[in-house]
């Protein structure tokens, strides 16, 4: 029987990192199952689903973790998860998906006060990507954010297209909401 976790790992960023970690699960036998690897300035995170053939493997997975960090500038988790989490996560995803788009200059706050909106109306962030850029040296810097959520039928979609208006001009931000087609 196949046990699943995700593996978390965080640090400074190196060439072989990945593999480092990568061969680490291969020799534990472990199947990738989903990942997501990014670099924020000089570092990595990086995440990854993976399945296991055995639960008695996993005392030896950890120490391998364990292991695999000492003396190196990143640290790493290992989160059992429940059998059937994952088949049951993808079940419940059955609600429409949007994606919400926030543009403008970069300041305080933005991901706070969305994430804020979204929340106190029931609304689940699926995934987020925000970034900051400038056009040159010393120019205003640009926020640039893309969340996928997923939106409950009771919510009013009227009522959610208002609240975001109202809050890209509070924020003087350009914010754009639309359903994402699967």
């Amino acid at each position: 029987m196949h046990q699943q976790y995700i593996l978390a790992a965080v640090g400074s960023n190196r060439a072989g990192v990945v593999a480092e970690i990568s061969e680490v699960l291969y020799q534990a036998g472990c199947n990738v199952e989903n990942s997501f690897m990014t670099l924020l300035g000089e570092h990595f995170s990086l995440m990854i689903h993976l399945s296991l053939p055995a639960d008695e493997a996993y005392q030896e997975l950890q120490q391998q973790c364990d292991s695999l960090q000492k003396g190196k500038d990143f640290a790493v988790h290992l989160f059992p998860l429940r059998r059937g989490d994952i088949e049951q996560s993808r079940k419940a995803r059955v609600q429409p998906h949007y994606d919400i788009r926030v543009r403008g200059t970069d300041k305080p706050g933005i991901v706070y006060r969305t994430s804020r909106l979204l929340a106190s109306r029931g609304i689940n962030i699926l995934q987020m990507d925000t970034k900051v850029e400038r056009s040159f040296p010393n120019s205003t810097p640009q926020f640039y954010m893309r969340i996928e959520i997923e939106v409950p039928q009771e919510v009013d979609g009227r009522a959610l297209r208002r609240d975001l208006e109202a809050l890209a001009e509070d924020l003087q931000e350009s914010i754009t909401l639309s359903r994402r087609q699967e």
